[in-house]
């Protein structure tokens, strides 16, 4: 007598469980119910489908947010959500505020050798301001699901340190004998107005959005002689910085000669100026070790070519002086121009 494939045998041994009478069972009184548990607030984050060039296919943006939503939710502790891709970059933090979110991802992509160089940053929407932001080379499926997991470390590392924080404003509250008088410790004060419900960041009247101007800003990849990662770094910090104060996108311009390629960059797009910016290092040794100085120069151009603004900053890291540069040309000149 032939064997029964393994497989049928189990599809048998489960088919006579189900046939067999139920075995009698004497009853017991129905235990006490628990207590519901209080449901946890999972961070909800919304991606907006990726911004890409000209020269990307037009559903990569839109395929990579959502593998990026996928990956993230894997991850667990935060909720993700994709957004369609009807929503316009200059409403994405109205959309999220009407959606309930606590944070949203945005980026762009441009090529880079066999693959894409993907500008990513993440927003909160109380604050309306960047929490995290990076430059990433994605060359593969392995790449691209370590950004998102990188993106989802990020906001739940921030939501830990944001829980952290009211839990000691709390416990402090409840040990600290009320002040006898109105003023309050300066150790208590620089942040008890800061939280107003668990985990999240409020000031004493709620954070309206950032105003912008409408001038926007075509960011253009950062020059100098450094190696690429310095380069691509230094390229996110710019887009962070400015995207603070303006309207921000990121263009795969070569930016050799933005005197020439302005108009090109721009297009038909006029309501906008150019930035790039040229980044340098200088290392001095003291005794056993050395000390590097960067330097960074920001160059600011009209779509027709004028330069229309240089800022220098010069700092102990990379990301202070592109930020430095910034901050003086967003003094300078708060309405872009």
């Amino acid at each position: 007598m032939r064997r029964l494939p393994a497989l049928l045998l189990l599809c048998l041994s489960v088919a006579l469980v189900a046939a067999a009478p139920p075995p009698k069972v004497t009853p017991s009184p129905a235990p006490t119910p628990a207590p519901a548990a209080s449901p946890v607030h999972l961070p909800l984050v919304i991606v907006y489908p990726f911004e890409a060039s000209s020269d990307i296919k037009a559903d990569v943006g839109q395929r990579a947010a959502q593998l990026f939503v996928q990956q993230m939710n894997a991850a667990g502790g935060i909720d993700t959500i994709l957004s369609p891709p009807t929503v316009k970059r200059a409403d994405y933090l109205t959309n999220a505020r009407k959606l309930n979110a606590d944070y949203y991802v945005a980026g762009y992509m441009t090529p880079l050798g066999d693959g894409v160089s993907l500008v990513e940053q993440v927003v909160s929407t109380q604050s309306g301001t960047i929490t995290y932001g990076a430059t990433a080379q994605i060359a593969s499926f392995e790449d691209a699901t370590s950004q998102a997991v990188t993106i989802h470390d990020a906001i739940e590392a921030r939501e830990k340190s944001l829980s952290a924080a009211y839990a000691a404003t709390q416990a402090e509250a409840t040990s600290t004998p009320a002040p006898k008088s109105n003023q309050v410790s300066k150790s208590f004060s620089d942040i008890a107005g800061l939280f107003k419900r668990h985990g999240k960041e409020t000031s004493a009247a709620p954070a309206g959005p950032i105003v912008k101007p409408a001038k926007g800003i075509l960011v253009v990849h950062v020059s100098g002689h450094l190696p690429q990662n310095d380069l691509n770094k230094a390229t996110s910090e710019l887009f962070t910085s400015l995207n603070a104060h303006y309207n921000v996108r990121m263009s795969n311009a070569p930016g050799q000669n933005l005197s020439k390629e302005a108009d090109g960059i721009c297009g038909s797009d006029r309501n906008n100026t150019i930035a790039t910016g040229t980044a340098s290092a200088v290392s001095q040794h003291h005794g056993f070790g050395s000390r590097t100085t960067w330097t960074f120069v920001l160059d600011v151009y009209t779509c027709w070519g004028a330069k229309l603004a240089e800022h220098s900053a010069t700092s102990g890291s990379l990301s202070s002086a592109v930020s430095d540069a910034v901050a003086a040309y967003a003094k300078a000149s708060p309405e872009n121009g």
